[in-house]
């Protein structure tokens, strides 16, 4: 090897390959910090440690979500398991069973025919018969009203709302009777019926001409405020009814003016041009 050869060699054999320990040049890798095998967020970069809370968490997660799932799958399917998997002693199609309501006789099939034969505004159809069946309103009842003119002014709903509430068929033949059934839907029947307005108070006040007057608010009113027969009969006898209305006439009785006193003003010729209020008035200060 030639001189000039060894000299390059030897220089890079000194420069970069220097066995000696002492002369060996230090390297920096971090620019000054500590050496990275001992750097603890460095470790956990570059090996992640296995977390075993995590792990366990994970589980328990796991079996909370199952068991949810199994009870939802239950309360989906009725509380039955076993049905919903099939293997239940009744998982067949259930069949709904119509009983024979009590009070009516006969089947279902004939109770449709019958009441398709029955006068209705616009006939039921099979589900609102079905209505009428299970909420046992009878035949008997319907042809009543039918008799009454009244079952034509009816709808499915209306019958039941009647029949629910204990509206006895003569209660409404008496009010077709008095010309007053054609002043009402099935609620103010129903609602003279549950206010106990008798069939006698009605009968007097269609003698004083009074139903042509009054609605069915105006006649609970007065039965409900105790205004007597014999009163409104005196008011009528001095041509004063015919100029109240049914708030006045309570007016009058509520504020204790007598039937005397009425008389009185009568026999002067008062009324006439009196209001409900001025004669409370002057009844107070008499």
């Amino acid at each position: 090897m030639s001189p000039q050869k060894d000299k390059h060699s030897n220089r890079i054999k000194n420069h970069l390959h220097n066995n000696d320990a002492e002369q060996e040049p230090e390297i920096d890798f971090d620019g000054g910090r500590e050496d990275p095998k001992e750097d603890e967020g460095f470790l956990d970069y570059v090996r992640p440690e296995f977390n075993e809370e995590k792990k366990g968490t994970l589980k328990r997660d796991a079996i909370v979500l199952g068991v949810f799932l199994v009870i939802f799958f239950i309360w989906f399917n009725d509380w039955r398991p076993l049905d919903a998997l099939g293997i239940g002693g009744n998982s067949g199609q259930v069949t709904e069973v119509v009983q024979n309501p009590a009070g009516l006789s006969g089947g279902i099939l004939e109770y449709i025919d019958d009441v398709n034969e029955l006068d209705f505004g616009e006939t039921p159809d099979r589900n609102q018969i079905m209505a009428l069946y299970q909420n046992e309103v009878p035949l008997d009842y319907m042809r009543e009203l039918e008799r009454a003119d009244f079952l034509e002014e009816l709808d499915y709903t209306a019958l039941i709302g009647l029949h629910a509430n204990g509206v006895p068929a003569d209660y409404i033949r008496n009010l077709e009777r008095i010309d007053y059934l054609d002043e009402l839907d099935y609620t103010g029947v129903i609602g003279l019926h549950s206010n106990g307005v008798s069939e006698d108070y009605l009968r007097g006040l269609n003698r004083l001409d009074l139903l042509d007057e009054l609605d069915f608010s105006g006649v609970v009113g007065l039965y409900a405020n105790d205004v007597p027969m014999d009163y409104m009969q005196t008011l009528n006898r001095y041509d004063y009814l015919e100029e109240l209305d049914y708030s006045g006439i309570i007016a009058l009785h509520a504020n204790g003016v007598t039937e005397d006193f009425i008389r009185e003003l009568g026999r002067r010729d008062m009324l006439e041009n009196m209001s409900p209020s001025e004669v409370v008035a002057l009844f107070q200060n008499n």
